[in-house]
């Protein structure tokens, strides 16, 4: 009896480790579009159009961005690709299926580096840490169906950084 217990194992062990197997995993192209946002920082008022057009998402040409393995930002996660939009925001990359990925920005794709107090900002650290941490986009890659990688960026004036609290000079 102990005999056949051990082999009725051993075939459900071979039964699930073959089905497991049987997982292809692909590489698939990702899409994906980047686009920036604007605070109005000063000088003179602009147009209530022009208002609108700097809170309208645009199209970040150029902008460089780093895919990293897994769902939050880690210092010792592996940088996958490294990739720049192309002048309309758009970028292809070809990403492993089954895989989790996270897109960050340029300053997310090193080691974390809070900036230095100067005379007129003083920095958080602990927010530094947290918005380091954080993907921009979260993407498990599956054989079809992906959405596009849609991320906006904004823009803040100098006077009112991320993490930051500015003591300085206004513009007019």
């Amino acid at each position: 009896m102990p005999r056949r217990g051990f082999c009725l194992l051993c075939l459900l062990c071979t039964i699930t480790i073959s089905g497991a197997s049987k997982i292809i995993h692909k590489n698939i192209t990702v899409k994906g579009h980047i686009t920036q946002t604007l605070d109005y920082c000063g000088g003179a008022m602009p147009s209530p159009e022009v208002l609108s057009l700097l809170k309208t998402p645009q199209a970040f040409a150029q902008k460089v961005i780093y895919i990293k393995i897994g769902s939050s930002n880690k210092e010792s996660a592996t940088v996958v690709k490294k990739l720049m939009t192309d002048e309309q925001g758009n970028f292809s990359v070809v990403l492993t299926s089954g895989m989790v990925y996270s897109f960050v920005e340029e300053w997310k794709g090193g080691p974390l580096q809070i900036p230095k107090d100067t005379e007129y900002t003083k920095w958080d650290p602990a927010c530094f840490r947290e918005r380091y941490s954080k993907a921009d986009f979260v993407l498990k890659v599956k054989n079809t169906g992906n959405p596009v990688v849609n991320i906006n960026y904004h823009k803040p004036c100098f006077y009112r950084p991320y993490c930051g609290e500015y003591s300085g000079p206004l513009p007019p």
